[in-house]
């Protein structure tokens, strides 16, 4: 799926049930999320990576921090208990819409419209921590390798990048990706949909190494979703960017 063709199909699935697209708790579909108590999980799931962060003896800077797949801003938001200004970014329209509404009056929280491959619309050395869960998984690896690229580039020098893709099964690799594109739209036709994409660890390892960043910690997991996890592992990396020589 090209960036354009993801962009309308994230910005019509923003525009339905935007709290269940980002958490797709089966009993939370068709707009039955309390907005405290999503916006608390993402309270508990920064405080739990910045307690890991610092379980590995990383020292972690709290200037700026980016949330890379945004969504409604339910990370960003909680990243602003900890850094002095934090950035989100997403490529849908209505989820940024949704993100600015949702967000504190006076808030530290800036959101951005990415339809870029890169992260163009910020500067190198820029970050102290790069942070992204729940979203590579959606976007083709083509393009997701180029944005892990991109939080090493955005990162300043001993910035720490955390970020969560899934990577295939020896199963789910039998069906070659084209094959998988082909049976989605014809389930679902032309209506939007919640894509799944993995990409081999391996790559993403050569590109983190050749854009200057240490990984320090891959934590694997089985995908805990019904009906998916003979096709899925969860990768979550944690990373240091180098200081140059």
């Amino acid at each position: 799926m090209e960036l354009l063709s993801s962009q309308k199909n994230w910005d019509e699935l923003g525009k339905d049930d935007p709290l269940w697209v980002v958490l797709t708790h089966p009993d939370k579909k068709g707009g039955k999320w309390d907005v405290g108590e999503f916006f608390a999980t993402g309270r508990q799931e920064i405080g739990d990576v910045l307690a890991e962060i610092a379980s590995l003896g990383l020292r972690l800077q709290h200037g700026s921090a980016l949330d890379f797949g945004c969504g409604v801003g339910r990370l960003t938001q909680a990243l602003t208990e900890y850094f002095d200004e934090t950035h989100g970014v997403d490529i849908s329209p209505s989820m940024i819409g949704h993100a600015r509404r949702f967000s504190p009056v006076g808030t530290k929280c800036i959101f951005h419209v990415n339809i870029q491959s890169n992260l163009e619309l910020c500067e190198t050395n820029s970050f102290d921590f790069v942070y992204s869960n729940i979203a590579l998984q959606h976007i083709e690896p083509k393009y997701s390798l180029q944005y892990i690229g991109e939080f090493l580039r955005v990162l300043k020098p001993g910035g720490i990048c955390v970020f969560q893709v899934r990577t295939a099964t020896f199963l789910r690799r039998l069906f070659p990706e084209f094959i998988a594109e082909k049976y989605r739209r014809f389930k679902f036709r032309n209506e939007p949909v919640i894509g799944i994409f993995g990409i081999p660890e391996r790559l993403i390892v050569k590109v983190v190494k050749n854009a200057g960043g240490k990984i320090v910690k891959v934590t694997r997991e089985k995908v805990p979703e019904p009906g998916v996890s003979w096709r899925w592992i969860s990768l979550r990396f944690v990373l240091v960017k180098k200081y140059e020589a």
